[in-house]
């Protein structure tokens, strides 16, 4: 199914409503709309679909996330789209997640298609605790709709224009990168994107880990002035809406503006690190990333990531987007 189009140099907006019954889909069509969801919601290292293949062990979708140190954290989601939604079978989907893991995962995530109980998400997460899973969120059918409207209303509207999903992983993927956001706050919500990580909310001290943030700093310049947004290895992570094509000036100057304090902070960063005011510490630990940072630089940082993130911030206030 080819999914190319002409791109205009503005976006254009259209929006639709309509009611969705998560559970008149199959478990392998609620997957894919879980699979593009989740894509549009948080910035990936990798997420990857494993439910296709049948032999998942109930591992349906899994994430890699990065901490404020830049290490990877895996986020393990699981659909279930029964027709009765049980303590016990979510208990056993949280067994088989950890028993399939070499280690617990950071993060589990269930997502059902139907009603969930608050006294059963509560049992979810103390049966997760005692698994040493950190973090457990189930999401009922109404709780993943509201994902769904927010995040990605472009997917509903592809949906329920009769035009399937693409089945095949990669496939889907590439689908999700060259599908056009159907709102102006949906483009500002992959623009967040770029903020809403460890990079641009972990306190600066005066022993931080600067490599992944200054590779976090570089991407979203990149990212803001192009619309493609890479890792530090180079690959597409995702497309995002460039500062230039938003209709409304004020975000268009708000977000440049907010690239050109980033390209500031860079500066800074790189200027500390020249003359030894920024420098690795002294573990002889060849794995570490910490790096001590002499006064004033920390509070340089500090003060011009703020200013960034305000640029950004107010931009993005016009589409009623906040910044986490």
């Amino acid at each position: 199914m080819s999914t190319s189009k002409p791109k205009s140099s503005k976006l254009i907006f259209t929006s639709t409503v309509h009611p969705i019954h998560f559970k008149d889909l199959s478990g392998h069509n609620f997957e894919r709309m879980v699979f593009a969801t989740l894509l549009r919601m948080r910035p990936w290292r990798r997420l990857n679909w494993h439910g296709q293949t049948g032999g998942d062990e109930g591992r349906d979708i899994i994430g890699v996330c990065e901490d404020e140190l830049g290490n990877e954290t895996t986020v393990v989601i699981a659909c279930a789209n029964w027709q009765k939604f049980t303590l016990a079978k979510a208990k056993k989907d949280i067994n088989r997640l950890t028993s399939t893991q070499a280690k617990p995962p950071h993060e589990v995530i269930v997502i059902a298609g139907g009603n969930v109980s608050a006294e059963t998400k509560d049992n979810c997460k103390t049966h997760a605790d005692s698994k040493k899973i950190t973090i457990c969120q189930v999401w009922s059918g109404p709780d993943f709709e509201e994902h769904l409207r927010f995040h990605a209303p472009s997917v509903l509207n592809r949906f329920f224009y009769g035009e399937e999903l693409p089945d095949d992983e990669a496939e889907l993927r590439k689908f999700m990168l060259e599908l056009d956001p159907a709102t102006a706050k949906e483009a500002g919500l992959l623009v967040a994107r770029l903020f809403n990580r460890p990079a641009f909310q972990t306190p600066i001290y005066c022993e931080s880990s600067m490599p992944a943030f200054r590779q976090a700093i570089a991407d979203t310049i990149g990212a803001l002035n192009t619309g493609i947004w890479r890792d530090r290895e180079g690959a597409i992570i995702s497309r995002v809406p460039p500062s230039h094509v938003f209709p409304d000036a004020r975000v268009s100057a708000g977000l440049t503006s907010c690239s050109k304090k980033l390209n500031t902070l860079r500066m800074t960063l790189d200027e500390g690190i020249r003359t030894n005011a920024i420098r690795p510490c002294q573990c002889n630990n060849p794995l570490c990333t910490t790096h001590e940072i002499d006064p004033p630089y920390h509070e340089r940082l500090e003060q011009e990531r703020a200013e960034a993130l305000r640029q950004a911030a107010d931009a993005l206030a016009l589409l009623g987007v906040q910044l986490s």
